[in-house]
């Protein structure tokens, strides 16, 4: 079963979530919760910035 890029992405962004419930869940109030909690918002947000194809894709080299 194949992923499209696009279904890859919400994949990845639900992933996040759970572990960013998980997260504030388990771990007590104070520092350690808020720096897993940026750091997987983090993630998050460079998974939203990312372009739909990636630029080693075959297709998007000039001459292939």
């Amino acid at each position: 079963m194949a992923l499209t890029d696009e279904k890859r992405k919400w994949v990845a962004l639900a992933v996040l979530g759970i572990l960013a419930l998980l997260t504030w869940q388990t771990l007590d109030p104070g520092r350690t919760r808020t720096v897993v909690l940026v750091v997987l918002g983090a993630f998050a947000f460079r998974i939203l910035l990312t372009p739909r194809r990636s630029r080693y894709d075959e297709k998007s080299i000039p001459g292939k």
